[in-house]
């Protein structure tokens, strides 16, 4: 992976195949722990305030010994009650070092050829929208006070 005007990009898997989902499975890791630096069970549920655009929540679902799953929302005031959009269901995987999205509110495809596509287009609006989020200022930092610095594993995926 290399460094590209912010965003961490693939350097030789082609956008749509099996190993670069792994790469952005793994962007999505190092986005999403830099979102939220600390998962230690001490908060499951967190509020992310910014002075423009809406509140970001995040709520821890299950924990395991080696994965984390969380919904990740902002939430809009309506009058007859709030919205949650985009609203996602991200698994993390510690050991792994990567993060993917389970579920949105459109449930994925079920034919095996369309779900590597459905995958390829969650997993990428989730970077950018981590992406965005970290750029409004958005995060909910450690109980420390202290920032978690992540550094991408040194590891290539291959098909």
């Amino acid at each position: 992976m290399i460094m590209q005007t912010g965003t961490l990009v693939a350097e030789r898997a082609p956008d749509g195949s099996f190993a670069a989902l792994m790469e952005l499975y793994e962007s999505n890791y190092i986005y999403l722990r830099r979102l939220v630096p600390q998962l230690d069970g001490q908060r499951d549920a967190q509020v992310s305030s910014v002075d423009r655009g809406p509140d970001l929540h995040l709520e821890v679902i299950e924990r395991c010994p080696y994965t984390t799953t969380l919904m990740l929302t902002h939430r809009f005031p309506r009058p007859e009650g709030d919205e949650s959009l985009p609203d996602l269901q991200v698994r993390i995987y510690h050991d792994a070092r990567v993060a993917e999205v389970l579920r949105t509110e459109a449930e994925a495809p079920t034919p095996a050829q369309e779900m590597l596509a459905w995958r390829w287009a969650t997993n990428r609006f989730l970077m950018r929208w981590l992406l965005y989020c970290l750029g409004e200022g958005h995060g909910f930092p450690a109980t420390d006070g202290h920032a978690v610095v992540l550094r991408p594993a040194a590891r290539r995926w291959s098909v």
